[in-house]
């Protein structure tokens, strides 16, 4: 379609009523044509990754200048839509926001490495760090069963006649 309106065979009107396809997208495929040759309109079938680089060179284009997402999509040879994600993500979080996300779900596991890892730290503490972690486990304890005589005291004050040393079966 774009290679007909390149060649002067039909107008952008002609071309949509033809193709059943809105003018503007016909515009946005010449323009990109235009710009990066007709080889740019196949269909990629591979993902591409961009560099934070990249992707700020993107946004501060578009918002320095006064052109379009779908002219500023057709320089570089990406999707408007594209153009409109990143540009959102530099507005709410600005330019770290543009690096890369780890996708997937978050394993369950820790994997065997890490595992090891923590073993070894675990295995090598020094006898102050493990002094050190049995009195925060017993004073842990001495606040547990401080807060266990409080509610028994206050458990006897409102029934009198409940016997604090005998549990409720």
């Amino acid at each position: 379609i774009a290679s007909d309106y390149l060649y002067g065979r039909d107008s952008y009107n002609g071309l949509s009523q033809k193709y059943n396809i809105a003018a503007s997208i016909i515009r946005t495929w010449v323009k990109a044509a235009e710009l990066n040759g007709l080889e740019s309109l196949k269909v990629k079938r591979t993902k591409r990754e961009y560099s934070v680089d990249f992707k700020l060179d993107v946004v501060s284009y578009y918002l320095k200048s006064d052109v379009g997402r779908n002219l500023v999509a057709a320089k570089f040879n990406i999707s408007p839509s594209q153009v409109y994600s990143w540009t959102k993500k530099f507005q709410r979080g600005g330019p770290d926001a543009l690096l890369p996300v780890k996708k997937g779900r978050p394993a369950k596991m820790p994997k065997k490495t890490e595992k090891a890892e923590r073993n070894k730290q675990i295995g090598t503490l020094t006898d102050k760090q493990k002094y050190e972690a049995k009195i925060l486990e017993k004073d842990a304890r001495i606040k547990e069963l401080e807060l266990e005589l409080i509610i028994a005291k206050k458990v006897a004050a409102r029934y009198p006649r409940y016997p604090i040393d005998k549990r409720h079966r």
